[in-house]
């Protein structure tokens, strides 16, 4: 008896973790209702329902919605817990044409399930807008619109029912069981953080398979990517700006990869080449560097452990993933700022070999390792910059924190020298652009995209005739509707977690809210743990990165409402590196079992995402 006391106690955890599964499972699955779906559309569209609840209005964050298909009929999602809600608003399609409703079924243990199936269920559903004529014919409801949101209204009365425990309790048997199956197989892998280099391997699986299938240009600016790229693949040098050649590497607002700082392209262009002779696709070709690049991180952890919570928030959002499965510059920078990262954190790194060593032949060749890569920094995209702030910064506070006044000069010193070497690459390829293209080469660069810019794209078209989406703050749009219409936080922060090909690829609201509210309580667990625990200097550290976060947030934001409205997450990656630094400098003022907890469970909602979302809605590539 004593001994099963004890097991029970040791494996405390365990417990927790059946707890707290047992919870989500409740709130997120058992006490929301469920819909199954048969409809069918002339194309690819979204099937919406709002909720709103007694002196409510209908919005867009109390909505559900399914991505329907003309080669599919069948679809199932969850709602929301229908207890308090008093109208339904339904939006069949988002096109102008014709969509045929078969069958709706809302079900919520509890309640009686509310059916639209008949001619006589069909008629409880009001038209609000957009709809020219609906008619039901054989029990199947027509819906004909003039516009991209026709909707119905539903006026909800809730028939309650007994309440179904049976099922709710096997569900809870069958988690406990696989929690109890799954836990002894992977509770070693907690020391030493070696469950970190297992999900990279997933994770390594996961992009590589969707590198594989997925059809080309599916994925946000791949076009664009690949087209800079393949120039590189025959060429050393950056092209001439008015080179005819390149003239389809320019995207719709008149800009070229090719005349950005980004050394992604050179090497992604050297590594196709040396590719080619595997005989695979194009896109599938110029895919298979940044797999290569998720590869050698995966190494790197297994080879040095003090370098695995680096790489724990690339495990903790599905976008990271998707960046790494096909062309982009993303990845490469999110590589780039592991290993730089790694050398903050790892004991024997170079960087500590070249500022605390002796001088010697070892000393000056980490001296060139950390010129190399720290230098890679300036060759990044933009949005990297902020990162690059906060390594240069923490090496700053590293020195003063590890040295003494009488060697503190010598070793500042040190790191002058290394950050005069890091700019030398940059000057490199500055150099490179003056020598093809003069000291002119930014009126060039205008000129072009005066050319070649769509009208409506080009910033010297009249403000009336621009796209919506630009120029917001001159046109008069307040900041509050960006924020409260436009919802750019909750777009962001879905797309910074799980939204595929151009956008228009996304998961459930309950897979979006378990994100949010799992992130949120680990956020809050972790930099609660930090400033209570790991002193001022730690505590200073922190906020010093979550200062540059809000800082990357603001202008991602001002940047949307000034300029372009862009509400990516992809542009606030940069904050994963960053956060992966404080998770390996204040592993010992965390508590690592939680640490694992919020991390298995987030890596895992971004394995459901990547699997049920991303490879099961991605246009599959057709051999032909």
């Amino acid at each position: 008896m004593g001994t099963l006391i004890e097991n029970l106690v040791r494996h405390k955890f365990a417990w927790l973790l059946c707890l707290i599964v047992c919870l989500a499972y409740q709130i997120f699955f058992v006490d929301r209702a469920h819909v199954d779906l048969t409809i069918q559309v002339e194309k690819r569209t979204f099937f919406k329902i709002y909720w709103a609840g007694e002196g409510q209005g209908f919005s867009e964050g109390r909505m559900a919605l399914a991505l329907v298909k003309p080669e599919r009929k069948h679809y199932s999602f969850f709602l929301t817990d229908l207890r308090k809600v008093k109208h339904l608003r339904i939006d069949p399609q988002q096109y102008a044409g014709t969509g045929t409703i078969e069958e709706i079924r809302i079900k919520q243990n509890g309640s009686k399930e509310i059916r639209l199936s008949s001619t006589e269920e069909f008629s409880r559903l009001k038209p609000l807008a957009q709809i020219t004529k609906y008619s039901v014919a054989d029990n199947k409801l027509e819906v004909q619109s003039n516009g991209n949101d026709p909707n119905f209204s539903y006026e909800l009365s809730l028939e309650p029912e007994k309440y179904d425990w049976s099922d709710v309790f096997f569900g809870y048997v069958l988690i406990c069981c696989c929690i109890g199956m799954v836990y002894p197989i992977v509770y070693p892998l907690n020391f030493a953080f070696r469950y970190i280099p297992a999900m990279l391997t997933v994770m390594l699986t996961l992009a590589l398979t969707m590198s594989l299938i997925s059809e080309k240009d599916v994925h946000p600016d791949e076009l664009v990517h690949i087209t800079a790229s393949n120039y590189y693949k025959e060429h050393w040098l950056p092209p001439a700006i008015e080179d005819e050649s390149i003239r389809n590497s320019y995207s719709l607002y008149g800009s070229s990869r090719l005349n950005t700082n980004e050394i992604f392209y050179l090497l992604n262009g050297k590594f196709a080449r040396i590719i080619a002779p595997l005989q695979i696709s194009k896109q599938t070709t110029f895919r298979m560097f940044n797999i290569f690049l998720l590869g050698l991180i995966l190494l790197y952890t297994l080879k040095v452990p003090d370098s695995r919570l680096v790489a724990v928030p690339l495990l903790i959002s599905a976008q990271a993933w998707y960046l790494f499965s096909y062309c982009n510059s993303d990845a490469f920078a999110l590589t780039v700022s592991f290993f730089v990262g790694c050398q903050l954190v790892v004991a024997e790194s170079s960087l500590n070999r070249y500022l605390f060593g002796r001088r010697g032949w070892k000393w000056a060749k980490s001296g060139l390792l950390i010129a190399l890569l720290f230098g890679l920094l300036f060759l990044l995209k933009k949005n990297f910059y902020s990162y690059a702030v906060l390594v240069f910064w923490l090496v700053f506070l590293k020195i003063w924190q590890a040295t003494n006044r009488e060697n503190r000069t010598l070793v500042y010193q040190r790191f002058v020298l290394a950050c005069l070497l890091c700019l030398s690459l940059l000057a490199v390829k500055k150099a490179a652009d003056f020598h093809i293209n003069g000291f002119d080469r930014r009126e060039k660069i205008l000129t072009m995209r005066d050319k070649t810019a769509r009208p409506m794209f080009n910033p010297n078209t009249p403000l009336d005739k621009l796209h919506v989406n630009l120029s917001m703050k001159k046109r008069g749009v307040p900041i509050q509707e960006i924020i409260h219409k436009d919802r750019w936080f909750e777009k962001t922060f879905r797309s910074a977690f799980g939204v595929y090909g151009y956008f228009t690829i996304s998961g459930s609201h309950v897979y979006y809210d378990l994100v949010r509210w799992t992130g949120v309580a680990f956020l809050i667990f972790f930099f609660g743990s930090v400033f209570i625990r790991a002193g001022l200097f730690n505590s200073f550290q922190a906020l010093s990165a979550l200062s540059l976060a809000v800082a990357l947030i603001a202008s991602s934001f001002y940047h949307s409402w000034t300029n372009d409205f862009q509400a990516q997450g992809r542009y606030l990656i940069p904050i994963l590196p960053m956060l992966g630094i404080l998770c390996a400098q204040n592993k010992e003022y965390v508590n690592a079992r939680l640490c694992t907890f919020f991390v298995t469970c987030l890596f895992l909602l971004s394995a459901y995402s990547f699997i049920c979302v991303a490879l099961l809605d991605i246009p599959r590539m057709v051999n032909t």
